[in-house]
């Protein structure tokens, strides 16, 4: 069974490391961070680092040029690193398969061979050879998997990141930061660098600040917009609609968001009518780290019937396969009268 990051931590306070290690999951900035934190144990970075550091793209990957940097020794080093970066085992051929099941197979110390992925997430429950190959990492290596933290959690990192960083943040304000931004570490960290900057050493990051300062991403504008649609408000569900556009964003890529807001409402209402928390859901639709989302259909809900919920729906799909069998040039016609159904349907409430 895959490690977690808490294992890792007491891993890497040993004075060896185990020849082979593969670290994967939803978080690609722990993915990275980790990985980086291996390599420059085995082989720190240095006038030596590039004989005893090999660093591959597991997308273009040369299997000879793989197994020669396996079999090469440390010059004056405890390690010879040998890091891969996505390589895709779910998807390679059955010759390559079978190469790197051998070239794997074979590595021991003074050889540390590092595998992470952060461009896609391994799908271990159904593919086959990604259950192999874990299975091979595993019985002679580590394997660490990243799951995906808790809006607390990483509200929590903020705080301490901003302290780090000579700034105050409340807990409140970096969940306000999450919302807005989005749950990706990497993206939340840069924006924090931006925001302390902004605040200056010894200053508070503030909630005008963030609003004003971070970036927002598409799901947090669009969940401006269905707000303003279920207030029946042509006026801001325009202004949001034009606001949209004038950032680049596709029609099609705004009505996809948008019907995902319309699916998380439809949700913490059938949840509701069955007497039960719209956080309930989390674990059986993916939500975790985005439970904030559940519980804002379910107070947002309130005031529309499932079975206006229903007709929502099906308008959004309506003017998805219209999107999609038309011309680009009217698209953004198309997602303004979809808004204008959806506002007539808050209206009647049904």
């Amino acid at each position: 069974m895959p490690k977690t990051e808490q294992d890792l931590k007491q891993r890497l306070n040993d004075e060896t490391l185990s020849p082979l290690w593969f670290l994967y999951g939803e978080e690609p900035y722990l993915v990275s961070h980790y990985a980086g934190l291996i390599a420059d144990k085995a082989a720190p970075l240095g006038d030596l680092a590039a004989f005893n550091r090999h660093v591959f793209d597991g997308t273009s990957l040369d299997l000879n040029q793989l197994e020669a940097a396996v079999q090469a020794l440390p010059l004056m080093g405890d390690y010879t690193c040998v890091w891969v970066r996505d390589y895709d085992a779910g998807a390679a051929s059955a010759s390559t398969t079978e190469r790197m099941k051998a070239i794997v197979s074979s590595v021991a110390a003074p050889t540390l061979l590092l595998f992470s992925v952060t461009a896609f997430i391994p799908d271990m429950k159904k593919n086959a050879k990604w259950k192999a190959f874990l299975s091979l990492i595993e019985k002679r290596g580590e394997a660490v998997c990243f799951t995906r933290r808790s809006p607390a959690e990483i509200g929590r990192l903020l705080c301490r990141g901003a302290a780090k960083r000579g700034c105050t943040m409340q807990p409140a304000v970096a969940s306000g930061m999450i919302e807005q931004c989005g749950a990706d570490l990497m993206t939340l960290l840069g924006e924090l660098d931006k925001l302390c900057a902004v605040a200056g050493s010894g200053g508070e990051i503030t909630a005008e600040m963030v609003k004003k300062t971070a970036v927002r991403q598409l799901e947090a504008s669009v969940y401006e917009l269905s707000k303003a649609l279920l207030r029946r408000n042509y006026s801001d569900a325009y202004d949001c609609i034009a606001a949209l556009f004038a950032l680049g964003e596709e029609p099609i890529r705004i009505l996809a968001v948008l019907s995902e807001s319309y699916v998380d409402l439809y949700r913490a209402k059938l949840a509701a009518a069955a007497g039960k928390q719209a956080e309930s859901l989390a674990a059986d639709f993916s939500y975790r780290g985005r439970e904030f989302r559940l519980r804002n259909a379910a107070r947002d809900s309130r005031g529309m019937s499932l079975q206006a919920l229903r007709r929502c729906l099906k308008t959004l799909a309506q003017a998805d396969t219209t999107m999609k069998s038309t011309g680009s040039a009217h698209q953004r016609l198309i997602l303004e009268e979809t808004a204008a159904k959806l506002v007539l349907i808050a209206k009647t409430g049904r």
